[in-house]
Formats: structure tokens, C-alpha cells, sequence
């Protein structure tokens, strides 16, 4: 869904205590970890926070593919670069986001062949904050795992996965008991102008959203409110004056991101 889940993407250059996996790591092991450090902060400090979209170009493997646990999969360089620069990027967003990395969260394993390092594995923990209007609020906190690839003494981005996302600032919210008579009117085919077909069906306490590559399950707050409890998005379905659902309505942060009117 592409307004209200381009939450996905990634990185920061934090000075901090470097944790290697190995109590006693080796000169190539640090030399590795330095600079998949640099790698990790052209990434998020400048292409991710910046919006400085050129550094992906030479960071990412043409054979690129991205896993989010919330956002779904992007298989090719070219269509995480469109992704970021629609989504997070696209200045027309009334909303920046901004990654940071966890201090001593950073982990490198080198990875060998016969001897020789060929790529590495780069693990860590980073948080996200949006600001909207000059306000910046606490986001997501998540894991990440990357798989750099040496080709020709170059570093390149070959695998991301992007999992565990939660609130920073909440618990999982407590869901309000709406009939099952109600939540079957929300259930049915709705058409956005940025996702596109999007489908909502019923699970057993709430409803399920699946649109994009996106599947989410959304929880009741109230009969007509619902959320999602591992982002800050909500989805608001309205009714017309004979109590039809028309629409739902997405927000993040209480900013409207999206429409999807019921076919």
C-alpha cells in the first residue's frame, strides 16, 4: 500500500561501542566492520534520511531484494529505488521519516569461501520518527538483517529483511468488541488512487487489509475506527446517510495519507 505502508526502508552513522559477535575480533573482522558502517550510513544517514536517493545506485546489487514483515517484498534495484522515491521520498509527503541506529546494536560476520571473504552479515536494531509540521514523534523500532556481497573490493547490498516492528511509545493498544454484524458491512473490494484494489476481509476479532503486496490485520478502537498495532496508521470506514459504508479513510499520525472508496 503504497501512502500508508511505505514504512519500510532503513539506516545512521552512530558513533558507539562496536559489538562484532567475537569477544576477540580479528583486524580483518574490525576492518570489515568499519566499513559496512560507512556502507550502513550512506544508506539511511543520506539516502534514507536525506532523501539523497543517488547513493542507492551504487549501494545496491542489481539483483537486490528487500523483505519487510509488514510492507511485503521488493525483487529487483529498480523497483526499491521507485519505492523510495514515491514513498518516503516523494516531497510531496507531509511527513519526513528519520531512521537512527541503536548504539551497540551493530553486528558483522564475515562470510568466507575457502579461506577468502566474499560478503558479510550485518545485523542491528534501528528506530524511525516521522515529523509532520515542524513535529517529530517516536515510530516504529525493528531489527535488521543485511547481506553485503563482495564484487571486484566492492560492497553491495544483496538482501535485505526488515522484521519485528513495533511502537516505540505504546503497547499492543487494547481492541474495542465490535458485532460480527458490523464487521461483515466493512468486508469488500475498495479502489484507492495510490494502492490501487484494495481488499478487506474479516478475521476472527477484526478485519484484514490486503493491498499492494501489503497484508495487515487491523483491530477494532471503536465501531468505526480501527488500527494497526505495529504502525502508526488508522483506518476510519464512513458511512452514507442510510448506513452504507462508503469509504475507508487512512491516517498516520492523525495526517490523512489515503482514501478507498468501496466499490
Amino acid at each position: 500500500m503504497t501512502q500508508f505502508i511505505y514504512k519500510l526502508i532503513m539506516l545512521t552513522l552512530i558513533v558507539g561501542t562496536m559489538a562484532t559477535g567475537s569477544k576477540t575480533p580479528t583486524q580483518e573482522h574490525t576492518k570489515i566492520y568499519k566499513v559496512l558502517k560507512v556502507q550502513d550510513s550512506l544508506l539511511f544517514e543520506r539516502s534514507f534520511n536525506k532523501c539523497e536517493t543517488q547513493y542507492l545506485q551504487q549501494l545496491i546489487a542489481e539483483d537486490f531484494e528487500f523483505y519487510h514483515d509488514i510492507g511485503g517484498i521488493e525483487t529487483s534495484k529498480e523497483g526499491f529505488i521507485k519505492t523510495m522515491k514515491n514513498g518516503i521520498c516523494n516531497p510531496k509527503n507531509q511527513t519526513k521519516s528519520r531512521r537512527e541506529l541503536v548504539k551497540e546494536s551493530l553486528e558483522v560476520f564475515p562470510l568466507k569461501s575457502n579461506g577468502e571473504v566474499y560478503g558479510a552479515l550485518q545485523n542491528g536494531i534501528h528506530k524511525f520518527y516521522e515529523t509532520t509540521n515542524g513535529k517529530e514523534v517516536a515510530g516504529s523500532i525493528a531489527k535488521f538483517s543485511h547481506l553485503w556481497i563482495l564484487d571486484n573490493d566492492t560492497w553491495l547490498l544483496k538482501r535485505v529483511i526488515s522484521y519485528d516492528h513495533q511502537m516505540q511509545n505504546s503497547n499492543l493498544q487494547e481492541s474495542a468488541e465490535v458485532s460480527d454484524d458490523i464487521l461483515d458491512t466493512y468486508i469488500g473490494q475498495y479502489e484507492a488512487q495510490d494502492s490501487g484494489l484494495v481488499i478487506v476481509s474479516r478475521t476472527e476479532n477484526g478485519l484484514h487489509i490486503n493491498a499492494g503486496g501489503m497484508n495487515a490485520d487491523i483491530h477494532p478502537k471503536s465501531e468505526r475506527l480501527f488500527v494497526h498495532q505495529q504502525s502508526p496508521l488508522s483506518f476510519e470506514f464512513v458511512a452514507d446517510n442510510h448506513g452504507v459504508i462508503t469509504k475507508f479513510i487512512v491516517r498516520e499520525h492523525d495526517n490523512i495519507v489515503e482514501e478507498a472508496f468501496k466499490l
